[in-house]
């Protein structure tokens, strides 16, 4: 049996992970625990034998501690983007009194200036350090952390439904201006189903059809 923690799972890349992860046999030995700030939202989840839900915030240390016991693996399902980045911090924290190792975590393409041109302008202009400072301190504290970790980063998101998408390591250029939040749970599963897959690596993800483009292409 593996045990996976999702923090955030309320979000709508949260949800196609969850989805993909109760009905995919690779996953069937799979149990779920969920901490959440709005549970009602997962209301279609309640009774489910295989998922655990628990209400509270991954900035209380204790609420994080608890959901995180006894887990093989833990997903950040939200930009970790708050002043001071409680979320990660708690999360490491939890880690070495729990015994995780594993840890995958949503994050910002534009995290290391690896966007070039027009668009790496905008972005840092949309985005702004009030997000990025934090999120960059998040990331910091995961490669610096010890843990197997995969940071995601992401450009803007779409609902599209296909899933098409190449990735980047640290240090490359981010090519692209999009990417769908089906494909950002596909890159999520890949790294659940292989603890060696992206291991020590922050990888950036986009559609490659949208390389080129200035502006986000929804």
């Amino acid at each position: 049996m593996r045990r996976f923690t999702i923090l955030h799972p309320s979000g709508r890349i949260a949800g196609l992970v969850i989805k993909r992860l109760l009905s995919e046999e690779r996953f069937a030995d799979v149990q779920l625990t969920l901490l959440a700030e709005m549970s009602e939202k997962l209301a279609e989840l309640q009774g489910n034998g295989r998922v655990t839900i628990i209400s509270g915030s991954s900035r209380d240390y204790e609420a994080v501690l608890t959901a995180t016991k006894d887990a093989d693996l833990v997903f950040l399902a939200k930009v970790d983007d708050r002043k001071f980045t409680p979320t990660t911090k708690n999360l490491v924290k939890a880690s070495k009194e729990n015994g995780f190792g594993r840890v995958i975590a949503l994050s910002l393409a534009g995290l290391y200036y690896e966007i070039p041109g027009e668009f790496g302008c905008w972005v840092d202009e949309m985005v702004g350090s009030g997000r990025f400072l934090p999120a960059r301190e998040a990331g910091q504290r995961l490669e610096q952390s010890g843990l197997n970790y995969t940071l995601i980063r992401m450009p803007a998101l779409t609902n599209w439904p296909d899933v098409k998408y190449v990735t980047t390591e640290r240090g490359e250029t981010f090519e692209g201006v999009s990417v769908s939040r089906s494909s950002v749970a596909d890159l999520v599963l890949k790294a659940m189903a292989d603890p060696s897959f992206a291991a020590f690596a922050s990888v950036g993800i986009v559609q490659p059809e949208t390389a080129g483009y200035t502006r986000p292409v929804y």
